[in-house]
C-alpha cells in the first residue's frame, strides 16, 4: 500500500473517538494504527446469513463481534464477546473495501482455530477442491457449534486434526491452497 493511499478514519466506541490509519495489508493479515498503537488484525471468519458473528485475531486475541442493529447510516449497535458497545466509523465503506473482506486470498492458508474447543467434526478431507465460505470443520465451544469456513476458494492439501480432538485458539486445523 502506498503512503498516498493511507486515510485516516474516525472510529468511535461509546463517544469515545480514535485515529485509525492503514499500515500494511499482507493476505488476509492487516496491520493498523489506532491512534499510535499499531495492531495486527487477521479476520477467522466472517458473518453470514447462517453464521452473524464475525472472528477476528488481533494482536493475538481472539474477539468475537456480531452487530445487532444499524441506527442510521452510520451508526451501529455492535455486541463484542458479550458487551454491547454503540460504534460508528467514518469511511466504513472504503474500510470494508480495504480491508480485502471480498478480496481472493492468494498463496496457501493455514485454517486456525478462532477459540478453544472440541472439533465436532470435519467436513473436508485431504486433496478435496473446496470453495470460498465452504465448512472445512464444525467447533464445538461455549455449547456452541461453529462452523470453520474456508477463506478461499483452493483445495485442502493437509487436515491437522481428527473429530473429538481438543484445540486451542490459534492452532492449525487444516492447510488450503
Amino acid at each position: 500500500m502506498s503512503k498516498d493511499s493511507k486515510q485516516i478514519r474516525r472510529l468511535t466506541v461509546n463517544g469515545r473517538t480514535w485515529a485509525i490509519t492503514e499500515v500494511e495489508k499482507q493476505g488476509i493479515t492487516q496491520k493498523i494504527k489506532i491512534n499510535d498503537e499499531e495492531l495486527s488484525i487477521r479476520i477467522l471468519r466472517e458473518p453470514t446469513d447462517d453464521q452473524p458473528d464475525l472472528v477476528a485475531n488481533i494482536n493475538g486475541k481472539v474477539l468475537i463481534a456480531r452487530r445487532e442493529e444499524q441506527r442510521d447510516g452510520s451508526e451501529y449497535l455492535i455486541r463484542l464477546n458479550g458487551r454491547l458497545l454503540k460504534v460508528s466509523l467514518e469511511g466504513r465503506e472504503q474500510l470494508s473495501q480495504d480491508a480485502g473482506i471480498s478480496e481472493t486470498v492468494l498463496g496457501p492458508v493455514v485454517i486456525t482455530a478462532p477459540m478453544s474447543g472440541r472439533i465436532v467434526s470435519l467436513k473436508a478431507s485431504p486433496n478435496t477442491p473446496v470453495n470460498k465460505g465452504q465448512p472445512l470443520a464444525v467447533l464445538e465451544a461455549m455449547k456452541m457449534e461453529n462452523e470453520i469456513a474456508s477463506p478461499k476458494t483452493g483445495i485442502v492439501k493437509e487436515v491437522y486434526v481428527k473429530p473429538g480432538a481438543l484445540v486451542k485458539a490459534g492452532e492449525q486445523l487444516c492447510l488450503v491452497a
